[in-house]
């Protein structure tokens, strides 16, 4: 799978909300698209997943403009105010209303089987701050890739929660093994990490 944006921008001139955003994301390695502002993670973060509609340029997925197959492809991960749960609900409620995204089973059992898989049985009935970062990122991944044709993921700004991006890079190189494609969405300091660990820059990805 390859989306690629091309000259997109939400707003103009001066004033613009995303100038001028030029990138292209495949699988393989994860790959980190470094933006500024507090409000241009979750923009740039829903215009790769076909949440938004942009005021100029193109969004293409395989080389076709297809704004429906862009929306089931990619699964936006913690996104705030979108994809990001409150605080204080339980583990166990994310995770069976997840499974409802998903058409599983929302019962207590199949809950507390999924949890006890990746090792986190011990959090089910505690508020979703209580969860690690790292787990965070990684539990949110994976319930993201339950989703029927979910092939691509973009995790917005994890580094919000803390904790030493090695962690939940690594986590999410794991997943960028199995064929997903795995975009961070993040700042510029954070982004100069993740490279220093082996991802790629999307914005370099076209000169190659």
């Amino acid at each position: 799978m390859k989306i690629t944006l091309d000259a997109v921008t939400i707003g103009t001139g001066l004033g613009a909300a995303v100038p001028p955003l030029t990138l292209t994301l495949s699988e393989g390695e994860p790959q980190v698209v470094a933006v500024e502002t507090d409000e241009r993670p979750l923009l740039v973060s829903m215009l790769i997943g076909g949440r938004f509609q942009q005021d100029a340029g193109r969004i293409l997925i395989d080389g076709a403009e297809d704004a429906e197959r862009l929306r089931r492809a990619v699964a936006l991960v913690d996104t705030p105010f979108v994809a990001e749960p409150p605080a204080g609900i339980s583990l166990a409620a994310v995770v069976a209303e997840e499974f409802s995204f998903s058409d599983r089973p929302t019962s207590a059992r199949a809950v507390r089987a999924f949890l006890e898989t990746h090792g986190l049985a011990d959090y089910a009935k505690l508020p979703l701050r209580a969860l690690p970062p790292i787990d965070r990122v990684r539990l949110f991944s994976e319930l993201a890739l339950l989703r029927p044709g979910v092939g691509a993921l973009v995790v917005t700004s994890p580094e919000r929660h803390g904790a030493d991006p090695t962690g939940w890079y690594n986590e999410l190189t794991a997943i960028a093994s199995r064929g997903i494609a795995v975009v961070i969405v993040t700042d510029n300091t954070t982004r100069d990490i993740l490279i220093s660990l082996g991802a790629r820059d999307a914005y370099a990805a076209l000169e190659s």
